[in-house]
């Protein structure tokens, strides 16, 4: 039987934590008791897992983190270009994939929101600024999925359908994904806020990104599910008939939803 079948309670997730980070395994047996009392262990788990060889659990450790390693390369690959072979990707991936999986959109997500989070600390130089924007871009895309499968908005002002989400972004971050990933220099890429839209049609499938004008970026922001088209319009500083062409063509693609089939809406006065 594996330790990890005849651990007590709270034991599996201490033991998946020793196998994400190899080095907590040299503090576990350097000192049992100090461990315990840092992590708010259980004394005896924990000299239960010091009397483990320790060369088995570091080499079971060391290919634990293999494999989440491939994961986090696969589901944020401009990301993990950018962070290999660099000082920061060991930590960054062991704070963020700490008793995380990456099975479903949801985990996905949280694991990407971590690592912005965690990027959000490393020192401010060009190369980390590019990375903060590509680990916002490639979570939006866990967003979008796990978005996709909420039910589509109610008859009424008009509002973005599940599984859409817009970004805004500091340069063209989509095609420098494009440039990393085919190891090719992303210097000659002009900067500038550009948009993009998001869509996911189920949680597992294929995400489309299209980058967006500005001007039609702002209109699908205002479409909260509150704001009727003439307040969109208003919003936005657009006459009510360019207003609505460009929403009633953002319904054709299955990005938008919330307008009535007749073209009827809910008018709320208080809407802008």
């Amino acid at each position: 039987m594996s330790m990890e079948g005849t651990l007590p309670a709270g034991g599996q997730g201490l033991l998946a934590r020793l196998l994400i980070d190899a080095s907590l395994a040299e503090d576990l047996r350097a000192d049992p008791e100090g461990f315990a009392r840092l992590h708010g262990a259980d004394p005896e788990l924990v000299r239960r897992l010091a009397a483990a060889p320790l060369p088995g659990l570091q080499l079971t450790a060391s290919i634990t983190a293999s494999k989440r390693k491939a994961l986090v390369t696969a589901s944020f690959p401009g990301s993990s270009a950018l962070l290999r072979d660099t000082a920061e990707e060991d930590a960054l991936l062991r704070s963020a994939l700490e008793r995380r999986t990456l099975s479903r959109p949801e985990d996905s997500l949280a694991v990407g929101r971590a690592l912005v989070a965690a990027a959000a600390e490393l020192p401010n130089t060009a190369r980390v600024r590019l990375l903060r924007q590509m680990l916002a871009f490639e979570t939006l895309w866990y967003e979008a999925r796990v978005g996709a499968g909420e039910p589509d908005p109610p008859a009424g002002p008009p509002a973005l359908r599940p599984g859409v989400v817009l970004g805004t972004f500091d340069r063209p971050i989509a095609e420098i994904q494009r440039l990393v990933l085919a190891v090719r220099p992303v210097g000659e890429l002009p900067e500038g806020t550009t948009h993009y839209l998001l869509h996911a049609a189920t949680g597992s499938g294929p995400v489309r990104t299209y980058r967006l004008p500005s001007r039609l970026a702002e209109v699908l922001a205002a479409c909260d599910g509150v704001r009727t088209t003439r307040a969109v319009a208003y919003r936005v500083g657009l006459d009510a008939d360019t207003a609505e062409r460009s929403l009633r063509g953002m319904v054709a693609k299955g990005f938008l939803g919330g307008i009535d089939a007749d073209g009827s809406e809910y008018e709320r006065p208080d809407a802008r």
